[in-house]
């Protein structure tokens, strides 16, 4: 069980402009606002999961004088309500994760905090990802892949590549009849639509792309700021060395300030038991390469 945490805590609702309320939580230093982490999740997890996490960050990040915001997106749990459409993990549609990043970005300048470094975990990696490629915020300082895994390596590897490309395959003929249409229970619990945009090949979700030879990485080569690429070392849907996963990003990362690599010795996807561990290499990351004097 997580310890209590000793710093002010609140939660918080935020509406985005295309009117969807996004529930989270709030945790602010005490002294000096210097900026603020915004941690977006992962596929189908929510602003309340992983609460040693929680604990780990905000006691690290409130001490060096920088708030953690954590809220749900629109694809939280495995079916929610997306303004006036379904959303959840299996219904969500990977495009409007800008508006939830945006939204994000605005309440913690309502907050006071000019300066925001975006951390995005598993699935949430590939949003702020794409969101620091499409969107040029002068506020966001830094950028932070948590498990940047590949779904479409990830799942090759569980079920092998031939079965995934025969999966793909059902799922464009649903999606041309419906795209909300439920895909076989064997492939998941996903609408054709969310599928096909987790596991075909150049969707818009697909921005982890060291899996293919000559891939473009068209995402990770616009991004300026600086990058951080934090992977568990044992992390269950890798295909391939921590390292060579690094090696991947840094080659791309072609226009970022600087491009970090920090593997978590002995952690898994989601790095439990490792959480202040990488608490405390994510704040020495954040200020060493974000926070200005």
């Amino acid at each position: 069980m997580a310890r209590p945490l000793r710093v002010p805590v609140s939660l918080v609702r935020v509406r985005t402009r295309d009117g969807v309320f996004l529930d989270g939580v709030i945790v602010e230093p005490r002294r000096r606002r210097r900026a603020a982490l915004i941690w977006v999740h992962g596929l189908g997890s929510s602003f309340s999961s992983g609460q040693p996490m929680i604990a780990a960050l905000s006691k690290r990040l409130t001490a060096a004088g920088i708030a953690f915001i954590k809220l749900n997106t629109r694809g939280h749990d495995a079916v929610a309500r997306g303004g006036k459409r379904l959303a959840g993990a299996a219904f969500e549609r990977f495009g409007e994760s800008v508006e939830d990043v945006r939204a994000m970005i605005a309440f913690a300048r309502d907050a006071g905090y000019r300066g925001v470094i975006l951390a995005g975990h598993s699935t949430g990696a590939n949003k702020v990802l794409h969101f620091a490629s499409r969107v040029r915020d002068r506020r966001v300082r830094g950028v932070i892949l948590l498990g940047p895994v590949s779904d479409i390596a990830g799942e090759a590897k569980r079920v092998g590549t031939r079965e995934l490309r025969r999966r793909v395959a059902v799922a464009e003929r649903l999606a041309r009849r419906d795209p909300d249409a439920l895909v076989p229970r064997e492939f998941g619990f996903w609408s054709a639509r969310r599928y096909l945009s987790l596991y075909r090949p150049g969707e818009t979700e697909d921005v982890f792309q060291y899996y293919r030879a000559n891939a473009r990485w068209t995402a990770l080569r616009r991004v300026r700021v600086p990058i951080a690429v934090v992977i568990g070392s044992r992390d269950e849907y890798l295909d391939r060395r921590p390292s060579e996963l690094v090696e991947a990003f840094e080659r791309n990362a072609t226009r970022a300030r600087s491009v970090a690599g920090i593997a978590i010795a002995g952690a898994r996807h989601g790095f439990q038991g490792r959480e202040d561990v990488l608490a405390r290499e994510v704040v020495a990351w954040v200020r060493g390469h974000c926070l200005r004097s």
